[in-house]
């Protein structure tokens, strides 16, 4: 029992110290040459508030890719179906994070499309799942005070 607990114990640290956000959605791209994370930049995610895509790309090895942001193009994709193209730089904060904002108008699901270069790899995937709460923009009137 002690030795399952520590290798979730070591499992969960290793989770952490990736950079990889739990509530964020995974994809295998080049068949398994790179790994495209995507989730909200901030969670949980508000009407009327900042926001934008939390983007990580990572080799088979997990080494963060960097120098992609004119390689990658990222769309948000409203629950009415319309989309807006947002503008891909790097965070400054993560080595291999890519950040662009927008601000989510209505509470619903907003999906991501991501497409683009990977060295000679060229992708596109739809991430339907970027967060774990229901619905992802929650209406910011229910933390709102008069």
């Amino acid at each position: 029992m002690q030795i399952r607990s520590n290798l979730l114990t070591a499992l969960l640290a290793l989770l952490l110290m990736s950079g990889f956000g739990l509530a964020h959605q995974s994809k295998e791209v080049g068949g398994g040459a790179y790994r495209v994370v995507v989730g909200y930049l901030v969670n949980p995610a508000y009407t009327g508030q900042m926001n934008g895509i939390d983007l990580a790309i990572r080799d088979a090895d997990g080494q963060p890719m960097m120098g992609l942001e004119r390689s990658i193009l990222a769309w948000v994709i409203a629950p009415d179906g319309s989309e807006l193209a947002l503008t891909i730089r790097p965070n400054a904060d993560k080595e291999g994070w890519y950040t662009g904002n927008f601000i989510p108008t209505v509470p619903g699901n907003y999906t991501f499309r991501v497409s683009g270069f990977i060295a000679d790899v060229e992708f596109e995937e739809h991430f339907d799942e970027p967060a774990h709460n229901d619905p992802p923009v929650m209406d910011a009137a229910g933390i709102s005070l008069p």
